[in-house]
């Protein structure tokens, strides 16, 4: 489960960890995700050599299909963002990227369960035992990052996320955009508290399955099937109080990017071409394997 301060963060500012990391350093970090991501894996549950090789082998079908489908659509969507320089960016138009970004995040989210219903059912009593162990720790960790604030500790870190991402791709802010930052934190509701619980939810629902005795002769095919339906019927924003919360965050993130980028000035601009057109690059030459 991804962590974050809101849903909305992610789908402004899906690239923007690229840019923190710079382009040679993300084409590399990239290119080693192969090994990087069964390690994830493994810091979260032991791995037999048959389990491991198997994490290996879906990560690489993953990795490839990224690589085939999605690195073009990130650097055609930058493109897109280099034209809106031409004309005031509107609320609306934000509104429009961020929906493009939903869906590329949308399609990698189905692939990512595909391959975890996939091997979820493959581990054994211990291993499973062992991954929600590690789930609740991480579960803590996010209660302690991002729900257990005061509202001032809360809004702090909701103008440092801002800054740090609005200045990756534009470098310095000007006096009167920080202030634009400060204005619209005061706006943004927290949704931390709900995602913890439908994270839970969400974990508690994977474990009945995995934990079920099922008396099927395929058990561990039938488990997949049960959880790529609950994956596909589990969607955050199924559930009205955090959808309503989403909705007028997304408009917060919307207007205060369109206040920004119409207050654009020429070295900003200038620094957003350079920062984009390094990553279009990095993601045509990744996507040909280069």
């Amino acid at each position: 489960m991804l962590t974050g301060i809101t849903k909305n963060t992610r789908l402004i500012f899906v690239v923007s960890f690229i840019l923190i990391i710079g382009a040679c350093s993300f084409k590399t970090f990239y290119n080693r995700l192969d090994y990087l991501v069964p390690s994830y894996v493994e810091g979260m549950v032991s791995l037999d050599e048959v389990l491991k090789e198997k994490v290996e082998q879906r990560t690489n079908v993953l990795i490839n299909w990224h690589r085939n489908t999605q690195l073009r659509q990130y650097a055609d969507l930058l493109r897109t963002f280099q034209k809106d320089l031409a004309s005031p960016l509107s609320e609306e138009r934000v509104l429009q990227h961020m929906a493009s970004i939903e869906l590329l995040w949308q399609s990698l989210k189905a692939k990512l369960d595909e391959e975890m219903a996939g091997l979820m059912p493959l581990l054994n009593k211990a291993q499973r035992k062992e991954l929600f162990e590690s789930i609740d720790v991480k579960n803590e960790e996010f209660y302690n990052d991002y729900v257990d604030l005061d509202q001032d500790e809360r809004i702090e870190q909701y103008t440092d996320t801002l800054f740090d991402s609005y200045e990756n791709w534009l470098g310095d802010l000007t006096e009167k955009q920080e202030k634009a930052v400060e204005k619209a934190t005061l706006s943004i509701t927290s949704i931390a508290a709900l995602r913890l619980q439908y994270r839970k939810f969400w974990q508690h629902s994977i474990r009945q399955i995995l934990d079920s005795d099922d008396a099927t002769e395929n058990k561990t095919e039938n488990k997949s099937e049960r959880l790529r339906l609950f994956f596909d019927s589990y969607k955050y924003n199924n559930q009205p109080e955090l959808a309503a919360a989403t909705k007028a965050n997304k408009q917060v993130f919307a207007g205060l990017t369109a206040e920004i980028f119409r207050r654009l000035t020429a070295e900003q601009k200038a620094y957003f071409i350079t920062r984009t057109n390094k990553y279009i690059t990095v993601f045509t030459e990744l996507a040909e394997n280069r």
